[in-house]
């Protein structure tokens, strides 16, 4: 079980994102059949961890649903970050279970940074504006561990850049982890973050060409979900520089992604 779950969480690291969940679903089933609900609950919760990067977010959402069969203990730390993670994928989805999911934090009594994280993600994923959970998040030690600043720190600095905050101190870990590990995912997410900062200063065609680069990028890790909203940040650069029908039309491939994937909250945005 517990060499499943590290090949999932190695595959999540190197991109592979189809592999970690079948790894994570192996050693979920065998902890199940087995009645070891700890190991359990770690897989389902790297299962659910893939599910949400690749943009699937019905699948992550469901995932999140399986808790219950593993019997956890009350208040059980993995069940409550499980909660924090189906609360992004549900606000991606527009999901009324992101309200019943974020009670059920509250209940338990969650901790502060998961509540943050959830809050956080729930923003990121809802293509909502946060900077007041942005800096909840930081207050609460956000991201944590090494697994944690590899696959989050960079949403969390495309965040950062999207909403105004600077935080060069998490940016240079991020960029670090993100280089050490070889994570392709990360290093895209931080050259959209680059551009996302370029358009702050005004420099319109600098954005549009890291922009661009990172919808190649995301095109070939097959990260639809990433491509579409730097799609959506592209178009906007291509309007600044005066394109409005190459903008138009890339906003409609956009929605037309958002809608075969369920992401109602970007095809609404």
């Amino acid at each position: 079980i517990d060499a499943h779950t590290m090949c999932a969480q190695a595959a999540i690291v190197l991109d592979d994102l189809a592999d970690a969940v079948e790894h994570a679903v192996r050693a979920r089933d065998l902890a199940l059949g087995t009645e070891k609900p700890r190991l359990g609950l770690s897989a389902l919760h790297t299962e659910v961890t893939a599910h949400l990067l690749a943009g699937d977010f019905g699948a992550a959402l469901g995932a999140v649903g399986i808790r219950a069969a593993l019997q956890p203990a009350k208040g059980d730390k993995t069940v409550l970050e499980l909660v924090a993670l189906g609360i992004a994928a549900a606000a991606a989805l527009g999901s009324a279970e992101e309200t019943a999911l974020h009670d059920e934090l509250s209940e338990a009594e969650a901790s502060p940074a998961t509540i943050a994280s959830a809050d956080l993600f729930a923003a990121v994923y809802g293509q909502r504006r946060s900077e007041a959970a942005y800096h909840a998040a930081r207050s609460a030690g956000v991201p944590r561990g090494l697994l944690g600043l590899t696959l989050f720190g960079p949403l969390m600095v495309v965040a950062a850049a999207r909403w105004g905050i600077e935080d060069e101190a998490l940016e240079e870990r991020v960029a670090s982890t993100v280089e050490r590990t070889g994570h392709a995912r990360g290093r895209a997410l931080l050259g959209q973050a680059k551009a996302l900062q370029a358009t702050s200063r005004g420099e319109h065609a600098k954005a549009e060409k890291l922009l661009l680069d990172a919808m190649q990028a995301f095109a070939t890790l097959k990260l639809e979900h990433e491509r579409a909203v730097a799609m959506a940040d592209h178009a906007r650069a291509l309007a600044a520089l005066g394109r409005a029908s190459d903008a138009s039309a890339e906003m409609d491939e956009v929605r037309a992604i958002a809608e075969r994937i369920g992401a109602n909250a970007l095809r609404a945005s």
